[in-house]
């Protein structure tokens, strides 16, 4: 029973982390990237857990960051 447990919470972490989290982020970052980059990066890297995957998830959690602190008025003077 532990087992069974244990590998639910596994494969809803994963599906979580990896899925909708991971998807989520990709797409905020991805245009911020492509801007940046002038359109070199990112080249087709969606879902294989390469480290441009990853860079390109950090910037969409900075951006997301951004916006919910200017939606929330962090900002205002």
């Amino acid at each position: 029973m532990e087992e069974l447990l244990s590998l639910v919470v596994r494969f809803f972490g994963y599906l979580v982390t990896e899925i909708i989290i991971g998807t989520f982020f990709y797409a905020i970052g991805w245009p911020f990237v492509k801007v940046a980059t002038l359109g070199k990066y990112p080249n087709n890297e969606w879902l294989s857990g390469s480290r441009n995957e990853a860079y390109v998830c950090c910037v969409g959690v900075f951006v997301f960051a951004l916006l919910l602190m200017a939606v929330l008025g962090q900002f205002s003077l």
